[in-house]
């Protein structure tokens, strides 16, 4: 169990103040929670205060001790989604594994993670585009940091050398374009079907197609131990 530094657990009035600031957090992670999918199931432009109060079911003045307005709502639930996504990786990806395994695994949970929680991905791939200029630019931060893992396959694979300057933009965008048409025909499908389509786009520009696939099956025969 984790213990409170001694400054912060020497009287009641601090444990309080702990206590009513965990309280508040929780709380703010319950309203984000729901307006998540407030934002995602009307869209960014079409939803108001008064829906994301409704569907939060809070006050008014709940709502802006919370945010400053809907953008700033909206940004919040961009950062909350992509922070569980992070984690959901860092949790199930060692940090000294090779490019190549946390490319696999990453792809995997990735996927998993937008078909477990179609409306908290849509948030992302979908309604950051259209949530005001510092969503759209947490987007665009959240596309280059693709671009840029993709690009340290180059160091990795025996392929990578060949490859244009901007062949991991490119990519990013293409893999983000694939979950945006997905997710806005309700329609994302089987994870176990999509992730291999979409890990063999990651791997085998850098691996080739032989290793890109060695690859895989080990990482899908280490998954099917691990459950």
């Amino acid at each position: 169990m984790t213990q409170l530094p001694p400054a912060l657990a020497s009287g009641s009035v601090e444990k309080g103040r702990i206590s009513r600031a965990a309280r508040e957090e929780e709380r703010r992670q319950q309203v984000l929670a729901a307006c998540t999918d407030v934002f995602a199931k009307r869209g960014y432009q079409a939803a108001t205060v008064e829906n994301l109060i409704a569907g939060a079911k809070i006050s008014m003045g709940g709502f802006y001790k919370f945010f400053e307005g809907k953008e700033d709502c909206f940004v919040q639930v961009f950062d909350r989604v992509v922070a569980v996504a992070q984690e959901r990786i860092r949790i199930a990806v060692a940090p000294d594994a090779n490019w190549a395994a946390q490319a696999t695994f990453g792809t995997r949970i990735l996927i998993e993670f937008a078909a477990e929680q179609p409306l908290a991905a849509k948030i992302v791939v979908l309604e950051a585009q259209t949530g005001g200029e510092e969503a759209l630019a947490r987007y665009g931060a959240t596309v280059r940091e693709v671009a840029a893992f993709l690009r340290r396959g180059r160091d990795e694979g025996k392929f990578g050398g060949r490859l244009p300057e901007n062949f991991e933009d490119s990519t990013a965008s293409g893999l983000v374009w694939l979950l945006q048409t997905r997710l806005a025909r309700g329609d994302l499908g089987d994870a176990e079907d999509l992730y291999p389509q979409v890990a063999k786009v990651v791997l085998e520009p850098y691996l080739g197609a032989d290793r890109a696939q060695q690859v895989l099956r080990a990482a899908s025969d280490e998954h099917a131990a691990s459950r």
